[in-house]
């Protein structure tokens, strides 16, 4: 009894111990003299003769004080490990060492400290604990820390966080703004090792808000690690009822951190112009609550970082199918995108016609600029003429549909010419299929 409370002054720090059956009697000084090693091997010899003894004795009184102690022992081992646990970022130990102490005493991955953090949520606080998180983990879920299906305390809120986010949202967005390299360099090693172990799972990006928490400067190689395994969620993401793209403007403090989204959702769909234009429910582009959120002239300089005005990217295109009310103040910073061509090949013109907007009644100076080849290109979508173009339209409009004939008769003759040959061709492909599906019929039968 009096070697256990030595070892629980030496593990707690504290003078002596009012739990215990001898807590009136001094304790010899010799056993304060003795080390953490002289200590245990005279335990193990008391424990052992506590065992032996058990059954020979019968004194019920000796057996009842046993107990007490090495209850109040165990708990204090426990506190110890958890403590020591809550203390890596101090000590340092291997990890060998951490994954040691934590099969030697499982419970203490569940002792929270004065903070009611785990010891999985201290280390992930700490730059320099941060890599002891993955065997945290992987030892936490054998003993269901946090609870079952918690991931070993990846998925616990931490009850500090004025955000309320749990661990795995943690190790995405802690860093140090001052120094970021370092920090977001450590916790991408975690993460990828979370990964290894599929304790870090693709969905978890989309149904943890993972992208969001890490658009930042300061964790910007694990915000770019995450865009790369699950590109679709920079399209699908959401947070808080908004697509990604709005809520990273709307609950962010600057455009910084959307500059950061614009740039790597430009860098993986470059056919969407990175959801410049991605609307809400309410039909608001990305772009105008950037506006409203940010001004325009913020606005602007994000978009221009992002798009240099040499760009190779169809923009005028984007901005007349999604957004045509802003051409004007797209069109006078990119002119040169008037010369491209989209993913589909279509030209400016083409897309201008197949949108719908320009008739002749309300911009009759468009139509007389066309070019005779202009007006002989077939649309690379529709297949269709400038003037099909015209007249299948919502409004079929007729006077630009003659209009444009007029400036090329021959458009109409060649159109029926291919459409009797598209019409010829088909009628072919239907007659072999039919023949082909003959044949194996007759087969089948024969075989029967």
């Amino acid at each position: 009894g009096k070697i256990l409370q030595v070892l629980l002054m030496r593990i707690n720090g504290i003078n002596h111990i009012d739990t215990s059956p001898h807590k009136d009697k001094p304790i010899p000084l010799s056993f304060c003299n003795m080390t953490l090693s002289e200590l245990l091997k005279d335990l193990q010899v008391a424990v052992q003769t506590a065992i032996k003894l058990e059954k020979k004795l019968k004194d019920e009184k000796f057996i009842d004080e046993i107990k007490a102690v090495v209850k109040i022992a165990k708990i204090g081992f426990i506190d110890a490990a958890g403590n020591a646990l809550h203390r890596l970022h101090e000590t340092k130990p291997t990890i060998d060492a951490v994954k040691e102490l934590i099969q030697g005493f499982p419970d203490a991955l569940s002792l929270k400290n004065k903070r009611n953090r785990l010891p999985i949520q201290s280390a992930v606080r700490s730059n320099v604990a941060t890599k002891y998180v993955p065997i945290l983990a992987k030892e936490g879920i054998k003993h269901e820390v946090g609870g079952r299906g918690m991931r070993g305390g990846l998925l616990v809120v931490d009850p500090t966080d004025v955000d309320g986010m749990n661990t795995l949202q943690l190790i995405v967005n802690l860093g140090n703004p001052s120094d970021p390299i370092p920090h977001d360099t450590a916790r991408l090693k975690v993460l990828k090792e979370l990964r290894k172990d599929n304790l870090l799972l693709k969905k978890d990006i989309k149904e943890h808000n993972l992208l969001f928490w890490s658009c930042q400067t300061q964790s910007k190689r694990r915000f770019e690690y995450l865009a790369e395994w699950d590109p679709d969620c920079l399209m699908t993401g959401t947070y808080k009822d908004l697509p990604l793209s709005h809520a990273i403007i709307q609950h962010r403090k600057d455009l910084t951190f959307f500059t950061m989204y614009f740039q790597t959702a430009l860098k993986h769909y470059p056919q969407h112009l990175g959801f410049l234009f991605q609307k809400d429910n309410s039909g608001k582009t990305a772009y105008e609550r950037a506006v409203d959120r940010h001004g325009k002239k913020g606005t602007w300089k994000t978009i221009q970082q992002c798009i240099p005005t040499d760009t190779s990217l169809p923009i005028l295109h984007h901005v007349m199918k999604d957004a045509p009310q802003y051409f004007d103040e797209f069109s006078i910073r990119y002119l040169s995108a008037v010369h491209l061509r989209d993913q589909n090949g279509r030209s400016f013109i083409q897309a201008q016609l197949a949108g719908g907007a320009k008739t002749l009644v309300n911009d009759g100076f468009y139509f007389l600029r066309l070019s005779d080849d202009e007006i002989a290109e077939a649309d690379p979508v529709t297949k269709q003429y400038p003037f099909l173009t015209a007249a299948s339209g919502e409004s079929g409009d007729l006077s630009t549909t003659y209009f444009l004939l007029s400036k090329n008769p021959s458009l109409l003759e060649r159109y029926k010419e291919e459409a009797t040959q598209q019409a010829l061709e088909e009628q072919e492909a239907k007659m072999t299929m039919k023949r082909k599906r003959g044949d194996g019929d007759g087969d089948n039968e024969e075989g029967e």
